[in-house]
């Protein structure tokens, strides 16, 4: 990063994807930067599929809300405050297990990952009707969805 940057939360892109709310607070300012940050706000019983990203490591700090996340073979409950590091190349996921919405907040590095968020929103792609299409873009990320939640089964 070669000067300072300040993203004002109204300048926040908020996308609907996948059952839960990207809200993108802080983009990469190019191809391979150094980070981006987004918070993932998810439903009761919400999560991603059981998936691995091969080109970026992800940090997780639970803002509100309860979570069960599973890295590997490695399974934990996290609150409020928790953190969580998600090697690159370590297939994961995540499911809310409280009664309201629950909200993480996610840097991910190298930056640029926010880029597949945009394309699958700007495309109004969803599951599953549009899997074909979302897994071409996921591979364009270095990203694959291995299947459904371990948690929830969708």
């Amino acid at each position: 990063m070669s000067k300072p940057r300040f993203v004002a939360a109204s300048a926040a892109r908020v996308l609907p994807l996948f059952g839960g709310d990207i809200r993108i607070t802080m983009p990469a300012d190019g191809p391979g930067a150094g980070f981006s940050a987004f918070e993932d706000v998810r439903q009761p019983g919400d999560g991603p599929p059981w998936h691995v990203h091969n080109g970026e490591d992800e940090m997780f700090r639970v803002v509100s809300g309860r979570f069960r996340m599973k890295c590997g073979e490695q399974e934990f409950e996290a609150g409020p405050g928790d953190c969580a590091v998600l090697p690159r190349g370590v297939p994961h996921s995540f499911v809310n297990i409280g009664d309201t919405a629950g909200t993480m907040f996610c840097v991910v590095q190298p930056g640029g990952f926010e880029r597949f968020f945009l394309e699958i929103a700007d495309a109004d792609l969803r599951i599953p009707e549009d899997m074909g299409r979302i897994l071409e873009i996921a591979a364009r990320y270095r990203l694959e969805l291995l299947g459904p939640n371990p948690f929830s089964g969708r």
